[in-house]
């Protein structure tokens, strides 16, 4: 274990932690952004994708589709990101429709999206550095390491430093999808355009089957370049409706 990779862990542990928690403060400060719709993002991340989605996963690796999924990364891209997009998409639904029913401005939707796409970080990502920097000072400590846990130790003394830099990138884009999708599920809650709601879980299903996939077949570098140019498309169409949606409520207040 070298110093290298303790630096390189505790960045990824600390983007997770405080780049949702400072974009959400720079997003009250310049543009009103509520940190209730922040913390209900937050909230309905692990109850829709960690308690709900896993359900569904237990019925279908039970069923026939589970036997294919296991020796066909292209049948497991597509379930995995259908599954994903349903569940998340609709945790946004419900609370555009029901949670956050009176809230109208359209910075609800980013302020929405930083506390899910925030929460996942910090949940998938953030925990598991907090746990390989335990590991990893135990590590460089010299000391005992439980027979349970020496497959993980030879994982991480075997992987490069910079490979944990890559999931700040993975992140990156993972949150710009998570903010976009937001801006979709609440325009369609607002202004009743109901094909952006299944146009949002496509989406969601579309980065992830392409992460999946790509990750069997090419390197970090172009799985992540790949995942990212996704994410970019997906911000340029949801700035679109973001720009409809401001001018729609500046309208409103004009009358």
């Amino acid at each position: 274990m070298t110093a290298g990779k303790m630096i390189g862990m505790a960045v990824v542990l600390l983007f997770t932690a405080a780049a949702p928690l400072g974009l959400m403060a720079w997003l009250h400060k310049k543009r009103g952004g509520r940190w209730l719709s922040f913390l209900i993002g937050a909230l309905f991340f692990p109850v829709f994708a960690m308690m709900l989605e896993p359900l569904l996963h237990i019925v279908a690796l039970k069923s026939p589709l589970g036997a294919v999924m296991q020796n066909n990364i292209w049948v497991l891209g597509l379930y995995g990101g259908l599954a994903a997009g349903l569940f998340e998409e609709t945790g946004r639904l419900v609370a555009f429709k029901m949670v956050l029913r009176n809230e109208e401005v359209p910075v609800t939707a980013l302020s929405y999206g930083l506390g899910h796409g925030g929460m996942e970080a910090f949940l998938l990502v953030g925990m598991a550095m907090v746990n390989n920097l335990l590991l990893g000072m135990l590590l460089m400590g010299g000391g005992e390491i439980p027979p349970e846990l020496a497959e993980a130790a030879d994982t991480l003394t075997t992987t490069p430093a910079v490979m944990f830099l890559w999931s700040v990138l993975e992140r990156v884009s993972a949150m710009t999808v998570h903010a976009a999708n937001s801006v979709l599920v609440f325009a369609a809650v607002r202004t009743g355009k109901w094909l952006l709601f299944p146009a949002a879980i496509l989406l969601h299903a579309g980065m992830n089957f392409v992460a999946v996939v790509s990750a069997a077949f090419l390197p970090t570098a172009a799985v992540e370049g790949l995942v990212l140019a996704f994410a970019l498309l997906t911000a340029i169409l949801a700035a679109k409706v973001y720009r409809g949606l401001v001018l729609q409520a500046d309208a409103r207040e004009e009358l």
